[in-house]
């Protein structure tokens, strides 16, 4: 549910963002809080959850304490709240606690569940993929810190060069590995392909990782040559998704395309162009809305549909269970496919697909208005997720309380009045 509220704040300032990036202001405070609204309020959010609720029964190993895992969860919102208020109003303060507290939460999730991965008894390749992510969101969180000194007046850098490390760190590096880590388990469930060959997941992790650590250095020192090879390899890590989800999709045996399906094949299709955009961002200078159109595909495009596409499948079972798994509604509950409506799910992914298409087009050719309607567009689709999740509560509220048991009166024993009465 937190999750869901950040992505409508996110959904009601797209179109806005969406026209400011379009006029070249990428590194615009309110762009900056709504950047880091969706990818901390959102994507880790979802992601902390899904680790959480995936992780221990995956591996085969449960989390260390429940009672760390609700702290967690509730210092990341404390985190980015603060973090978020002080991108928007821009106080460097807010930044600065709200990076700590994200260091306590992302500290406290890593402390609760990744060494637990050394007693797994299964799920090995997911537990490397996630410990890796974590790696690599741990040098995002580190070059942050580095960014917010600026402001605090502890020193002075290159603002592009460290923006842009942070960035592919948290988005390639955190996101996408883990990502590819729960994915790796979680997609061929539900397109039934366990059979499918898993050939690109043995080179994706070292070739992914080489290419953040030698991206990022490149950014950093602003060596040409480094930037070149890094963002090569992160370019063969992403064409190694693509394949991978595409042998799971061609070795599939349920046949049917569900929204949640459609999801995840408009996402692949997006980090597919968005592979080509960075490639051509990599052989020219430096573009503030080419970046902003690069940021909208891989942000929005890829790692937002793709999380939205596993949670069609996963959110509806855990409201089902957290509605109606109790005994107060158990007789009368809908079946767990009563809480997503097709049709609806059909339009929210062809809103977002066309709106973040024509919203990352107009960004590059640096058209406001168009800018702003696709953006409307993403947002119409995020409102229409939202509807899914009120859609659960109404049926709830619609769903009949079950009949009281009846009580069953003892028989009383012969004689038993007649005792009483003499």
């Amino acid at each position: 549910m937190a999750a869901l509220a950040w992505l409508l704040l996110v959904a009601a300032a797209t179109p806005s963002t969406a026209a400011s990036l379009a006029r070249g202001e990428l590194f615009a405070p309110q762009i900056l809080a709504a950047t880091h609204g969706l990818t901390l309020g959102v994507l880790t959010t979802m992601i902390f959850g899904a680790l959480y609720q995936f992780f221990p029964a995956t591996l085969g190993v449960g989390a260390r304490s429940i009672s760390v895992a609700h702290w967690t969860f509730w210092i990341l919102q404390a985190g980015v709240v603060t973090m978020v208020t002080g991108f928007w109003l821009w106080l460097p303060v807010l930044l600065l606690i709200g990076w700590v507290l994200l260091v306590l939460a992302v500290g406290g999730l890593a402390w609760n569940l990744l060494p637990q991965r050394r007693r797994a008894t299964q799920g090995v390749r997911v537990g490397r993929y996630v410990s890796l992510g974590h790696m690599a969101l741990g040098l995002a969180m580190a070059l942050g810190l580095a960014r917010i000194g600026e402001p605090l007046g502890w020193w002075t850098m290159s603002r592009t060069g460290f923006i842009a490390a942070h960035f592919h760190l948290a988005a390639f590096g955190f996101v996408t590995l883990t990502m590819v880590g729960v994915g790796s388990r979680m997609v061929p469930m539900f397109l039934f392909a366990q059979t499918a060959p898993t050939w690109p997941l043995r080179g994706l992790g070292p070739t992914a990782v080489a290419g953040l650590l030698i991206h990022s250095t490149g950014l950093l020192a602003g060596h040409r040559l480094t930037i070149l090879v890094g963002g090569g390899l992160l370019a063969i890590a992403g064409t190694l998704v693509v394949v991978q989800l595409g042998l799971w999709f061609h070795h599939r045996v349920r046949r049917i395309v569900d929204p949640a399906v459609g999801y995840l094949i408009a996402a692949a299709g997006f980090l597919a162009v968005t592979i080509v955009a960075g490639v051509l961002r990599l052989t020219g200078s430096f573009d503030p809305r080419g970046w902003a159109a690069y940021a909208v595909l891989v942000l929005l495009g890829w790692c937002l549909l793709f999380t939205v596409g596993i949670s069609h499948r996963i959110v509806p079972f855990l409201s089902w269970l957290h509605l109606f798994g109790g005994k107060s509604r158990g007789a009368h509950a809908p079946p767990v496919t009563a809480l997503v409506h097709t049709q609806a799910a059909w339009v929210s992914l062809a809103l977002l697909v066309v709106g973040v298409g024509s919203m990352a087009v107009a960004i590059q050719l640096g058209q406001p208005t168009a800018a702003w309607f696709g953006g409307a567009g993403v947002a119409a689709g995020i409102f229409l997720i939202g509807g899914q999740a009120a859609r659960g509560l109404w049926l709830w509220r619609r769903t009949p309380l079950d009949p009281p048991p009846e009580r069953s009166t003892p028989p009383r024993p012969p004689g038993r009045t007649l005792e009483v009465l003499t």
